[in-house]
């Protein structure tokens, strides 16, 4: 037994260091991964700092930039927003403040409200990449494929 999991330790540990430690970038501004995470849900409109405070309800000082993209349109509730915090130690801070942003859309949703888009807020989630998080509300392949390109847009 020893032995097996001595060799299932050692596995572990070769295939973590061949496989690298992935490091991100962290000197990018959010519009600049918010612009990668476009080119997924392409026609969204950038929103300004005084719509972050009202209608977000987030305290904008808090990020080193940010990049909000709706769609004002009204056709579809899809939207998305990179966050970047201004150190390492304050990350889960704006990770929680996109959160809490999520959580007050589920809150204040009408269920009269075009109810074949709701599924895409039941499922908007928040990744953290590094120093950045974002958060996406869409259908789940969009959301992840969304996410998939901010990663790639951070990789060095």
């Amino acid at each position: 037994m020893k032995k097996t999991l001595a060799f299932l330790l050692a596995a572990a540990a070769l295939l973590l260091c061949g496989c690298g430690a992935q490091t991100l970038r962290d000197d990018l501004d959010s519009a600049e991964v918010a612009d990668a995470v476009g080119e997924i849900i392409p026609g969204l409109t950038g929103m300004s700092e005084s719509y972050l405070k009202g209608a977000m309800k987030l305290d904008t000082d808090m990020f080193a930039s940010y990049s909000v993209r709706i769609n004002a349109s009204g056709t579809s509730i899809d939207e998305y927003g990179v966050f970047k915090a201004r150190s390492p130690e304050e990350v889960n801070d704006v990770i929680k403040a996109a959160e809490d942003y999520l959580q007050l859309r589920r809150d204040t949703w009408m269920p009269e409200y075009m109810p074949e888009e709701r599924p895409k807020l039941d499922c908007a989630s928040v990744r953290a990449f590094g120093l950045y998080a974002v958060y996406v509300i869409a259908f789940d392949d969009v959301r992840d494929a969304a996410f998939a390109a901010a990663e790639a847009a951070l990789k060095k």
